[in-house]
């Protein structure tokens, strides 16, 4: 309305300057020139009527467009009734308006993929008994979309704690995977080594090396839990071509906080796990383990028709050695025992367990009777062979009585297949000790 009376008035204003001028100089009489005047001024008041209004109702469409617009309101368009500049003023609103929709659209959609990825963070976070693998991996793909990564990778630190390796990876060359990296070697070496986040493009900042991808923009930050390094969270790359800044390495760091804690979680659970089924003294397998394993071993065995041998392992007269020596040099023969029969197993196929006491086991796959004999009586021969004890301690003679059975010869079911093998093991301490017996001398 106030641009309305201000044309209004400009073009009153215009007019009746322009009508008194002409009835100044014009010779009529008086009364025609007052008409004349009145004549004027209503013709000059409906032109700008008409033009205000021509005027006005655009501006004022355009207008409000523009306050919906202001306060949020994205389905908002101005409509374009002429082909001149106002036609095109709100033409151009409305493709500012779409484009801003198209944005938000797609912030609205990224927004959702964060929180997805962080609800699914924090879900995996707080399922401590997760594995490893899906852990970090949910923490990978929540950093990806965090930042609008390209690619990136979760390395951890080697038992020997002086290189990476990848543990999960995405959009990596697969070369990647099969190489460890050094400490101090490139950008994830730099940032395990010095234990601080980096950022490229920075003063001073390393470079990616080979195999690590060679991007303009990249960060990386470590793995801590309890101040110890577990590995380096690395992100190679944007989607936006847009490089990485503080506040990306903050969002990776706060992130690369929470993965240290699941970490860890994880860890520990492994070891509460490794610790339920592992022997406290000797540090092998325990009485559950076995059974465990027996069970698969057994199935396959079954299914399959594979061989399968069991080994019964007894220390002879090992009250002796606790009543002469001491507790202590007993729980020392019954360590250094499982070690020597560890020596004449198969790595990741054998299965070695205390069995209880001074009694031990020996699961064999893929083994027949006279495979089952001959490491049996390796056993015997180490464990006889060289007396126990350390420098210093007083050495003890020690032997053992060993009892193996086989499937199918001696037993067509798991339980049957242990009571041959123990009852060959008591009938090699009865024919005297330090000596192997099998099954099939007891008629099974």
């Amino acid at each position: 309305m106030k641009l309305r009376a201000r044309l209004l008035a400009a073009f009153a204003v215009v007019l009746t300057v322009a009508a008194g001028v002409s009835l100044l100089v014009t010779p009529i009489p008086l009364r025609d020139r007052l008409l004349a005047f009145g004549v004027v001024i209503v013709v000059g008041l409906v032109i700008a009527f008409a033009v205000a209004e021509m005027l006005a109702r655009p501006l004022g469409d355009l207008s409000e467009t523009a306050s919906r617009v202001a306060k949020g309101d994205l389905t908002a368009r101005a409509h374009a009734r002429s082909d001149d500049e106002l036609g095109a003023l709100a033409a151009s609103l409305n493709e500012i308006v779409e484009n801003l929709r198209a944005q938000t659209n797609e912030a609205d959609t990224s927004r959702d993929e964060v929180r997805r990825s962080v609800r699914r963070l924090g879900e995996a976070l707080r399922v401590t008994h997760v594995d490893m693998r899906k852990m970090l991996s949910v923490v990978l793909e929540t950093a990806l979309v965090a930042v609008e990564g390209k690619a990136g990778a979760v390395f951890l630190l080697s038992a020997r704690r002086s290189e990476l390796y990848v543990k999960v990876g995405r959009h990596l060359a697969p070369q990647i995977a099969e190489q460890r990296i050094p400490l101090g070697r490139g950008l994830v070496g730099w940032a395990a080594e010095h234990r601080q986040a980096v950022l490229i493009p920075s003063t001073d900042a390393p470079v990616p090396e080979d195999p690590e991808p060679t991007e303009a923009t990249a960060l990386a930050v470590p793995l801590e839990s309890q101040s110890q390094l577990l590995g380096v969270l690395a992100i190679y790359g944007r989607t936006n071509n847009v490089p990485f800044g503080n506040e990306d390495l903050e969002t990776i760091t706060s992130l690369a906080r929470q993965a240290g804690v699941g970490i860890e979680n994880v860890l520990l659970h492994q070891e509460a796990q490794r610790l339920s089924i592992t022997d406290g003294l000797t540090g092998i397998w325990n009485y559950r383990y076995f059974q465990m394993q027996m069970a698969q071993h057994f199935a396959a065995a079954v299914r399959f028709e594979h061989r399968l041998s069991l080994l019964v392992i007894d220390i002879d007269r090992f009250k002796d050695v606790n009543d002469r020596y001491g507790h202590q040099r007993g729980d020392t023969t019954l360590i250094e025992l499982a070690r020597r029969v560890v020596m004449h197993t198969r790595l990741n196929i054998d299965t070695l367990a205390r069995y209880g006491g001074e009694e031990f086991v020996l699961i064999l796959p893929e083994t027949g009777l006279q495979g089952a004999r001959i490491v049996a009586e390796k056993i015997r021969e180490e464990v006889a062979a060289t007396p126990f004890g350390e420098d210093d301690d007083e050495p003890i003679g020690v032997s053992v009585s060993i009892g193996y059975a086989s499937y199918p010869e001696h037993g067509l079911t798991q339980q049957a297949l242990v009571d041959a093998a123990d009852k060959a093991m008591y009938e090699a301490k009865a024919r005297g000790r330090n000596r192997v017996v099998g099954a099939e001398e007891l008629g099974f």
